[in-house]
């Protein structure tokens, strides 16, 4: 884009089109959906509302993903905290997270959670974000000036400090080896996306690991009163601004007809899907056969693959 020679079609995180549409970068496809008989209403809420700018859908939406808690049932039965029905106990406030936390360590040896602390911003955001959002306080309510001094962010902040200093969670570990940390047991619950379901399923299907037959996954769980709520975001195609001519723009039209009609297929590597159609088609709804049901949290239950 600096150097003025953009590609034709990106793939930009729902969360950063804003930065560049409000400076006129993108240009809006309503007409070249519409061209393609691709309607607005074909996609969820959160995945349209990701690309939805002051009226206008300037991307293409493609997926949605969140942070999420991948359990390790093994460990979590060794510590006791396991329900009557096979469900992992998982804490409902941030006193229970260090009640929970403390038996988790103290009968394993090893720390509650599994996070990436080196070399990373982007996962400290988006649980920083999560509980910002679950004292319900609209820190982006002025774009030009955020807030993120108020007591909320505090109290934000001061509970992730609490999580290092009683020793909950693993540290110095960069996304790489927090990966292979829970793939090797080195902690309860992995805070990571939506897009290692699959591979930590496949896991605990196979014998000999500190998976197998003892993994599943819940959303991040309402530590603060004030709301349910977890932060949110997704991929979108994008088209920046540019001189293209018509033939151009009907190829990049039959290429988002293509994307958005193959969607499940794209949902199969571990985000959610961003066409509703996709959540009703059987081979998404069927449940693996290791897959743990989520009784405890029914309306937030994240869809089987």
């Amino acid at each position: 884009m600096a150097s003025n020679a953009a590609p034709d079609v990106v793939s930009m995180h729902y969360s950063v089109i804003s930065d560049y549409s409000s400076r006129g970068l993108l240009i809006p496809l309503d007409d070249l959906l519409a061209s393609q008989e691709i309607k607005p209403g074909d996609f969820s809420d959160a995945s349209r509302g990701g690309v939805t700018k002051e009226g206008k859908m300037f991307g293409l939406p493609f997926d949605n993903w969140t942070m999420l808690f991948h359990i390790n049932m093994n460990l979590m039965k060794e510590a006791g905290l396991v329900n009557a029905d096979g469900t992992p106990m998982l804490p409902k406030s941030e006193e229970d997270f260090f009640t929970l936390g403390k038996k988790f360590k103290d009968a394993t040896g090893k720390p509650y959670l599994v996070q990436i602390y080196a070399n990373e911003t982007a996962a400290y955001t988006r649980i920083f974000y999560t509980l910002m959002q679950q004292q319900n306080y609209d820190f982006f309510a002025d774009p030009a000036k955020i807030n993120l001094q108020g007591p909320e962010a505090k109290a934000a902040v001061e509970f992730m400090k609490k999580i290092n200093t009683e020793g909950l969670s693993t540290v110095d570990m960069d996304y790489s080896a927090a990966v292979s940390g829970f793939s090797s047991g080195k902690g309860g619950i992995a805070v990571n996306g939506t897009w290692l379901i699959g591979d930590f399923d496949a896991q605990s299907k196979e014998d000999g690991n500190a998976l197998s037959g003892g993994y599943t996954v819940y959303p991040v769980p309402q530590f603060m009163a004030a709301k349910d709520s977890t932060y949110v975001d997704g991929h979108g195609w994008v088209i920046p601004r540019g001189d293209r001519d018509e033939e151009k723009m009907e190829a990049i039209g039959k290429l988002f007809k293509f994307l958005k009609d193959n969607d499940f297929e794209w949902a199969r590597t571990g985000h959610l899907p961003a066409v509703k159609a996709v959540f009703d088609m059987d081979a998404l709804q069927e449940p693996a056969p290791s897959r743990q049901h989520r009784e405890d949290f029914p309306d937030r239950r994240i869809p089987a693959r």
